[in-house]
């Protein structure tokens, strides 16, 4: 696929991924879902049939960017990126899901899922003007957009060594085992919108156990509360830089097991638990839970 080319300063740019806020803001879409207008730049990145396409929005009238086209429509699903840049220069990752992390991480690639979130930023002060840098998804091939470094500027600004301070949950009372199988169910079963599965006490910390039955992968995305990745067995054995902090979305692949920590502290009331790839929760991974 063609990237859009987008004019650049030579400064450091906050380049975000499906969300929150620095300098420049860009979705970068990972199924039908979270379409975004930003006035300010004019553009729009969605997503149909879950194949990237790109939008300017002009005067309130969307129209496709040349040169950026829908690849075989309903054919390809673009469901999960591996995004690095084109020159090998890394990602200042600073926040995810939940907000800022405790402090800064630099990463040639991130990997990311639907429901998931990172900012980052991106460091173009070492380039000439007239050069360019690929936003590029590894998984796929495709070149997402192109920055073309426009003028200089005089940008002085650092990175706080400390960007937040994160409680870490311990302690849990009870833990608590869901298995996604196949395409629709959760613990064996399909969603009905009637029945509440489980019920959380208000305030108390959980371990919660995500294993797969097949037909990973399955974002998991959990509602009413963020959580605390505490580790990762088979599959790819690790948590990543990116599910540090708090997440409400968590990936979990073929053969592994992801437990975290959560606890319910906000308000009381019902809740949902799902699989973020869309075709599976419209097929029914989906669970009611109550906070009591």
């Amino acid at each position: 696929m063609t990237a859009n080319t987008l004019n650049q300063d030579v400064r450091t740019i906050g380049l975000v991924a499906l969300a929150h806020g620095l300098s420049h803001f860009f979705q970068i879409a990972t199924a039908v879902l979270f379409p975004l207008i930003r006035d300010d730049l004019g553009v729009s990145y969605v997503a149909l049939g879950g194949t990237v396409a790109l939008y300017y929005v002009v005067s309130g009238v969307c129209q496709t960017a040349a040169g950026f086209a829908v690849d075989r429509y309903g054919a390809r699903r673009v469901l999960f990126f591996g995004l690095a840049l084109s020159n090998g220069a890394p990602f200042t990752l600073i926040g995810n899901d939940g907000g800022l992390l405790e402090t800064s991480v630099s990463l040639a690639q991130i990997d990311m899922s639907p429901g998931e979130r990172v900012d980052v930023i991106v460091d173009f002060r070492g380039l000439a003007v007239g050069s360019t840098v690929m936003l590029r998804d590894l998984r796929s091939g495709w070149d997402l957009l192109q920055f073309v470094v426009a003028r200089t500027v005089n940008d002085t600004g650092i990175i706080p060594t400390t960007l937040s301070t994160i409680e870490s949950l311990s302690n849990p009372v009870t833990a608590r085992v869901f298995s996604f199988d196949g395409m629709s169910k959760i613990n064996g079963q399909l969603y009905d919108i009637n029945r509440i599965d489980f019920s959380v006490p208000f305030g108390q910390t959980e371990l919660w156990r995500f294993v797969t039955n097949g037909n990973a992968p399955h974002p998991v995305h959990v509602h009413g509360a963020s959580f605390q990745v505490v580790s990762r067995s088979g599959g790819r054995g690790q948590t990543y830089a990116w599910e540090r902090g708090w997440k409400d979305t968590v990936l979990l692949d073929d053969l592994e097991t992801v437990e975290v920590l959560i606890r319910f502290d906000a308000f009381r009331g019902l809740y949902v638990m799902h699989c973020h790839k869309l075709e599976h929760e419209d097929m029914g991974m989906m669970s009611n839970f109550e906070v009591v």
